[in-house]
């Protein structure tokens, strides 16, 4: 390492020398000679702590650029010629550090629009959730705020270049992340982390919100000066693939998030994917814009969530299992039974041809939000039971209530 300084050093003052000599008086407008570039390109090819990782791939801003000498030499003498950076000393210390660093700590951090909390809590996987206004200082929360304005129509979020401030964050650490490699072991775990997050605010829409969300993620280090590409870093979305548009912020108690996600991730493990898989449905039962495909898409959320071995037509089958499962009071049963049936009536028409224009548009409207309603109520009850219900028990038996 001491040969290194010493070959940066005296590349780093061979680079601003001849800068100084071709523009005095060189302005923010101004490029830096490609002379420049290449003193300090050829310098820090010689470096023992370059060619240990020339070719490899750094994940930084979101990509993973290749470590190439001329990449670096852009970045070194911008740090090199700003006092505020501290000069050779600090962009030599800086370079070095970069070379030398295989792993790092870093946050998998995701925006979130459609809900509130006013507090913040920690998840089972250590997960940090909190008021976006908590969330601490940095590039990507600049970038956000910046982006954001109020909506003409009060909307909360209706495109992913259109979009009022979100109003919760999570931060999830990631210990040890792949910071310098060949085998692009950084995308892949960011890909695990998309897909966790896709899984836990899908569950979150369905058991406590009541509608879709909006969701978009970035990664940042810890350790802000390892990410030299950070300035080309955006946010990546998580979203349905019917796009929703989030008409408002509904305010969720934290306690109920933590004690609910944890009910949930002791589900046996069949049923947790069968869950997510009926989730998906009551997320785009909301995001399609034609009535007959929201109630096909919220009835096959109800089949695919109660749905099993057992005797009986499927409308039967779904309508007695949901209201058996919420339980409650003989009447709320019925209620329970006749709404779902009333969805099933209409599913029925739609897949046999009818686009229900006919039918009373405001009874349509109130039929699909008192199942949204109950949709919730039954992963509620899902979480409650902890297990695999036995059906042809339920069918007979309402599940008691604690």
């Amino acid at each position: 390492m001491g040969d290194d300084r010493t070959i940066l050093q005296a590349g780093l003052e061979a680079a601003l020398r001849i800068d100084r000599e071709q523009k005095p008086r060189r302005t923010l407008l101004s490029s830096v000679d490609g002379s420049v570039t290449q003193t300090l390109s050829d310098a820090i090819a010689e470096c023992e702590a370059y060619k240990s990782v020339a070719g490899y791939m750094a994940y930084t801003g979101g990509s993973g650029p290749v470590l190439t000498a001329d990449l670096l030499a852009t970045y070194l003498f911008s740090k090199a010629d700003s006092p505020v950076d501290g000069g050779i000393p600090a962009a030599i210390e800086w370079l070095l550090k970069v070379l030398g660093t295989r792993e790092a700590d870093g946050n998998f951090i995701v925006a979130v629009w459609g809900l509130s909390i006013d507090k913040e809590v920690t998840l089972a996987d250590s997960s940090r959730l909190m008021p976006f206004a908590n969330l601490p200082s940095s590039y990507m929360k600049s970038r956000i705020l910046e982006r954001a304005k109020r909506l003409y129509d009060g909307s909360v979020w209706l495109a992913h270049n259109y979009f009022d401030e979100p109003s919760v964050a999570s931060a999830t650490n990631i210990h040890s992340f792949p910071y310098i490699g060949t085998d692009g072991a950084s995308f892949q775990q960011i890909e695990k982390l998309h897909w966790a997050a896709r899984d836990f605010w899908l569950f979150l829409e369905a058991a406590s919100v009541g509608h879709t969300l909006a969701i978009g993620y970035w990664f940042e280090y810890v350790d802000q000066s390892l990410d030299f590409n950070q300035w080309q870093n955006s946010i990546t979305w998580i979203l349905p693939e019917i796009h929703p548009r989030i008409l408002k912020c509904t305010p969720v108690n934290p306690d109920e998030i933590q004690g609910r996600l944890q009910s949930f991730l002791a589900l046996p493990a069949k049923l947790q994917d069968r869950l997510l898989r009926s989730m998906g449905r009551f997320e785009l039962s909301q995001c399609r814009s034609a009535i007959i495909d929201r109630v096909l898409e919220l009835a096959l959320a109800f089949e695919i969530a109660v749905s099993g071995p057992g005797s009986g037509g499927i409308s039967w089958k779904v309508s007695v299992r949901s209201a058996q499962l919420i339980g409650g009071a003989i009447a709320k049963r019925k209620l329970t039974r006749d709404s779902v049936s009333r969805l099933y009536g209409l599913r029925n028409k739609a897949t046999h041809g009818s686009d229900l224009t006919t039918h009373d548009q405001t009874e349509l409207e109130e039929t699909l939000s008192s199942c949204l309603s109950i949709y919730r109520e039954l992963i509620v009850s899902f979480l409650a039971l902890g297990q695999e219900p036995e059906w042809d028990s339920l069918e007979l038996q309402a599940r008691t209530l604690d």
